[in-house]
């Protein structure tokens, strides 16, 4: 089984490894993030990627330039009840560190929030006919419970590919009739921080 795991893997590495181009241990400028195509494979999760990334957006808005903006990404396991999100599951959550306006998206409040209940990022999984599909939701207003998928302004990562080194995928943004899209990376930088739950705040993240 773990040899099947080991042959698996590379061959994912040697069709899709574009976007794996360079170790960790490089600068971005160093390291491209090119788009990837296709689907996720048959029983991909986050659930077991908690951790601390360098995450990569490339996108424009409509007619725009295009540009391109790094920063920190932190993912934790999440405190929701497993129905909070019903139909979806919520097995992380987390805090980012990036300006997503320089790419024209329109993040639903806070992306840095530290609020177990209204995390800045939330990993949301779930299925689409018989394929899984993996969202990064962005911003503490977006993710409440109580929310709306995508109600008003809204920027969202989708997980099309997943490897031992991170993930990668496509996102996407509205507000106001205005709207952005592009590619996204993000490369695993470390082991994700002890969680040290103070009030509504943790004592985590970039």
């Amino acid at each position: 089984m773990r040899q099947a795991s080991a042959l698996l893997l590379a061959a994912s590495l040697a069709s899709h490894g574009a976007w794996l181009s360079a170790g960790p241990d490089q600068a971005s400028e160093t390291r491209p993030c090119l788009p990837v195509e296709g689907g996720l494979a048959a029983g991909a999760t986050l659930a077991g990627a908690a951790g601390t990334y360098q995450l990569v957006l490339t996108g424009r808005r409509t007619r725009g330039k295009l540009r391109t903006v790094s920063g920190a990404l932190v993912l934790v396991p999440s405190v929701f009840d497993p129905a909070a999100f019903k139909p979806a599951l919520a097995p992380l959550r987390g805090a980012a560190d990036i300006d997503l306006r320089a790419v024209g998206a329109f993040p639903a409040g806070d992306v840095g929030s530290k609020d177990p209940a209204a995390p800045g990022v939330l990993v949301l999984e779930s299925r689409q006919g018989d394929a899984p599909r993996i969202l990064l939701r962005l911003g503490a207003d977006a993710n409440r419970p109580e929310s709306p998928l995508f109600d008003g302004s809204h920027a969202v990562l989708e997980v099309r590919r997943i490897a031992a080194s991170g993930f990668a995928g496509t996102w996407r943004s509205a507000a106001d009739g205005l709207a952005a899209s592009g590619h996204f990376c993000a490369w695993r930088s470390g082991d994700a921080p002890a969680v040290l739950t103070k009030g509504r705040g943790d004592a985590w993240g970039p």
